[in-house]
């Protein structure tokens, strides 16, 4: 297996170690990252360099993109000698090779695929170092290549060099001084069996002075040398333009040579992006021609007024091929990520990327847009959603960075969809700066837990190591990134996002072409990867692919170590290193998860499935099947004509999205609001930034906040080093001036203690003695109360009931003086005179209430007196 086929690449570009092992080696020597690996890692694209279904025709045509001029040669033979003679190896013509023979593809477990790894390294290594640039045997992927190499050497020595050619794929050079004939020259030709251009002359001898100056460097060659500056900073003049070129190679230019140059540049540019948004209509025509049922969806922001033009706002591109293959064959796990566009006018690349049975990328959808925000994320989950027929996203689950506006697209698009962080995002942003190796090797360890108990342990580890760590990683949302809370169903345990990475990888140099060619490129290189993939696929003989097999294969060796206890209804509890997992075969399920998260059997069950004379293989899901795998890329996409064939709809053209020169208004005068580790300048060379300094307390000497914020007990500083030269015996001498601190220590903590404790003691005797006193006195004015109250009902009662004697004693003296009277009348004999009567009360002052009587007395009188009378 080649070292291409081994390598995944992270967002940055480092190439991570994924062999067979699965879980992730970390390293524990040496201060370098520690190597992340996993059983689910995506392999990148490599091995499929080398893979092609026969020779390719060269092309005819020379497009000089560098501007270098060369001069037209017909007898090459007579500056460069036999080298330069007709040959077969360099013969323009097709080499006759059968392209429907299968048999000639090369190998990509061949060792043939070294060669383009060491050639590309080198090229990767390669520098502005005349003796490396030219080099006798050296090859170059396209002639334009080799011109570059002249340019570069030209420039570099300031030798006058003038170019040669006689074919497209036969080109030299020459010193052009003609005074002292040098006899410097190189010849650079096709090499047939490299498939590259190779130099085969190279006469590095100069017997001439140098110019100082070249005819090469014309206003195109500076166009193309401030290519990139210029896409990165159009802001860049013509006087520095001058200025770099003289500081970099010594060579002087004028202001109106650069000038020209940039304007040319921009003009070409500009054209060309207006060139290529003018055909869009046209080139989604093609592409609804050619590949059928594709969805190809462009979105414009119409004009001012009616039949004004459009301009280009967004567009989403999903091939029939791409979805049916994933809907199909692909377990449900799609990473989404977005990419910018190097391209003048910015924007956005947001891509959709799933994941075949042999762990590799399956790229899905792609959208360009012009900004990462809510919008165009919920916009492109939407069109993703509607051509992948996800629905709530119940039966998907998602991985993606934490991207705020792409959380919220997936959470109004998709609410029933598992949505999984990357766990190598979530750690560098809790890390930090920090290079603490424990600190990484304790996350890992939490994010590739596969149950409950495994987390909370590696979680209180972390507590235990670092309690400051342990309370922010809390606040990371471990449920999105732990393997202990996925979902079961995906068959896929990866939590991080290299699917969308490696794509991102792959089109780097996609997006920094404009429109029509960066959906050109993207479509050609997944309609030449799904061609080789299919026949790498065709050619695999084994029942699984190569990665799942690996896997199997790991997982019978590592069963030999378990320990298998038998149950009854075939259930079995199966031990290894301490550890114990109950595996139901009736299930398909161990206790571990790691079997029905991945879909192959985990090492305990693999022990039981060996132990009842059964294939572990058997148990393996289908998704990695080769079968599954070759279904995959049985469809591909169609190719496309070029643009001259294009359909001619006549529609109005699209014009560009604005170029965007930075926040419309007047500039802000304030200076944005620093954070808290920052200072108040980056740009001050007196004051070093606070920014990544980690704050120590001065109150209870701890890392994080500062004295205002600390809520904890004063902590003594240590005794700082005395002044002078250290004394005899000073280790002895520190070590009695600690002991003797400490007792200090000690005895002003007691005496503090103890004063303490005597203060409190006199304030609690003092508050007893106040509350006797002041429960004495309530009780004292209680008691006298209740006595005065009870003295007082006694005398009411007294002078009631005295009152109540003589009222009864009067009332009787009255009604016995009224009964005699009434026996006194009645024997008279029928006395009635009513002023006798009258007469008697009167003498008698008989009045009715006078005496007390109530009212029913007086009542009674009135009646006895009207019926006497």
């Amino acid at each position: 297996m080649t070292k291409a086929k081994r390598k995944a690449v992270s967002r940055k570009g480092e190439e991570i170690d994924d062999g067979g092992d699965g879980e992730p080696e970390i390293d524990d020597g040496g201060d370098d990252e520690p190597v992340i690996e996993d059983d689910c890692g995506v392999v990148g694209d490599d091995d499929c360099d080398d893979v092609d279904d026969g020779d390719d025709e060269d092309d005819e045509n020379d497009v000089n993109t560098s501007g270098v001029v060369e001069e037209g040669c017909e007898d090459l033979v007579q500056h460069f000698g036999e080298a330069a003679r007709d040959d077969e190896s360099g013969s323009d013509a097709d080499s006759g090779d059968d392209i429907w023979d299968d048999e000639k593809i090369p190998d990509p477990m061949s060792s043939d695929s070294d060669d383009d790894d060491e050639d590309e390294e080198q090229g990767q290594r390669e520098n502005d170092d005349p003796d490396q640039l030219l080099a006798l045997g050296k090859t170059f992927n396209t002639p334009e290549d080799f011109k570059l190499a002249v340019l570069r050497y030209s420039l570099k020595t300031r030798y006058d060099i003038k170019l040669y050619k006689s074919q497209a794929m036969k080109i030299g050079a020459k010193c052009s001084d003609t005074d002292v004939n040098c006899g410097w020259r190189v010849y650079c030709s096709y090499e047939k069996r490299r498939h590259k251009m190779q130099i085969k002359v190279y006469v590095n001898n100069h017997t001439c002075v140098r110019s100082g100056y070249t005819k090469m460097l014309k206003r195109s060659t500076i166009a193309w040398l401030f290519s990139e500056r210029l896409r990165k900073n159009p802001h860049i003049t013509k006087q520095e333009m001058a200025a770099e070129i003289k500081r970099e190679y010594n060579l002087v230019v004028s202001d109106d040579q650069c000038g020209k140059a940039k304007s040319k540049l921009m003009r070409e540019r500009k054209a060309s992006h207006e060139a290529h948004f003018a055909r869009v209509w046209d080139y989604q025509a093609e592409i609804f021609q050619t590949n059928p049922h594709t969805k190809f969806e462009i979105e414009t922001i119409p004009g001012p007024t009616i039949g004004s033009k459009a301009r280009f706002y967004r567009c989403y591109v999903c091939f029939s091929s791409q979805r049916e293959s994933w809907k199909q064959t692909c377990r449900p796990i799609i990473g989404l990520d977005g990419a910018f566009l190097k391209w003048d006018i910015k924007g956005h690349l947001l891509a959709a990327v799933g994941r075949d049975g042999d762990n590799r990328i399956v790229p899905i959808a792609w959208a360009v847009v012009e900004v990462e925000n809510d919008d165009n994320w919920d916009w492109f989950i939407k069109q993703l959603s509607g051509s992948l027929d996800l629905g709530d996203g119940r039966k998907v689950s998602i991985i993606s960075d934490k991207h705020k506006s792409l959380v919220k697209a997936v959470k109004n698009v998709l609410p029933q969809a598992e949505h999984r962080q990357c766990a190598r995002h979530i750690m560098e942003n809790w890390k930090k700066d920090s290079h603490d190796r424990k600190l990484q090797e304790l996350f890992w360890k939490i994010a590739r837990s596969y149950t409950m108990g495994e987390f909370t342990d590696n979680m209180e580890a972390l507590a235990r190591y670092n309690p400051y760590a342990f309370a922010t990683l809390q606040d990371t949302n471990p449920k999105s990134w732990s393997r202990a809370f996925f979902r079961i169903g995906s068959c896929c345990n990866d939590n991080l996002n290299n699917l969308s990475e490696s794509f991102n990888r792959i089109i780097r140099q996609a997006r920094k072409k404009p429109l029509l060619e960066l959906l050109e490129d993207i479509r050609r290189q997944c309609m030449v990867r799904n061609a080789k993939r299919a026949i790498i696929a065709g050619r695999l003989k084994k029942r699984f692919t190569v990665r799942a097999h690996e896997e199997i294969e790991k997982m019978i060796a590592g069963s030999q170590f378990c320990i298998r206890y038998m149950a009854r209804d075939d259930f079995h509890e199966v031990e290894l290193n301490n550890d114990r997992y109950c595996v139901d075969m009736n299930t398909l399920t161990c206790g571990c998860k790691k079997w029905q998260m991945i879909g192959i059997p985990c090492v305990h069950a693999a022990s039981v499935i060996i132990a009842k004379k059964r294939k572990v293989e058997d148990y393996v899901n289908d998704y990695y099947t080769t079968r599954m795998w070759q279904e995959t890329y049985r469809r591909g996409i169609k190719p496309v004509e070029g643009m001259k064939v294009w359909p001619r709809l006549n529609r109005l053209p699209v014009l560009p999205p604005p170029w965007r020169k930075g926040n419309p208004g007047r500039p802000s005068n304030y200076a944005r609001k620093k954070g808290k580790n920052e200072s108040a300048s980056k740009s001050s060379k007196t004051k070093l930034s606070r920014a990544l300094r980690v704050m120590t307390c001065s109150n209870c000497k701890e890392d994080g906040h500062n004295k205002q914020t600390c809520e904890n007990p004063f902590v003594e500083s240590q005794p700082k080093r005395p002044r002078g030269r250290p004394k005899k015996y000073q280790e002895i001498h520190k070590l009695m001036a600690f002991h003797k601190h400490k007792e200090s220590h000690k005895q002003k903590q007691f005496q503090n203690h103890k004063e303490s404790h005597k203060q409190k003691e006199f304030h609690n005797h003092k508050d007893f003695l106040k509350h006797r006193d002041f429960q004495k006195e309530k009780t004292e004015l209680h008691n006298h109360k209740g006595l005065k109250d009870k003295d007082h009902k006694e005398k009411e009662d007294m002078e009631l009931q005295s009152h109540k004697d003589l009222q009864d004693t009067d009332h009787k003296e009255k009604e016995k003086e009224f009964h005699m009277l009434k026996i006194k009348v009645q024997k008279e004999d029928g006395h009635k005179d009513k002023d006798l009567k009258d007469k008697y009360l009167k003498d008698k002052d008989l009045k009715v209430g006078d005496h007390g009587f109530d009212v029913w007395s007086q009542i009674f009188e009135m009646y006895f007196w009207h019926s006497v009378l």
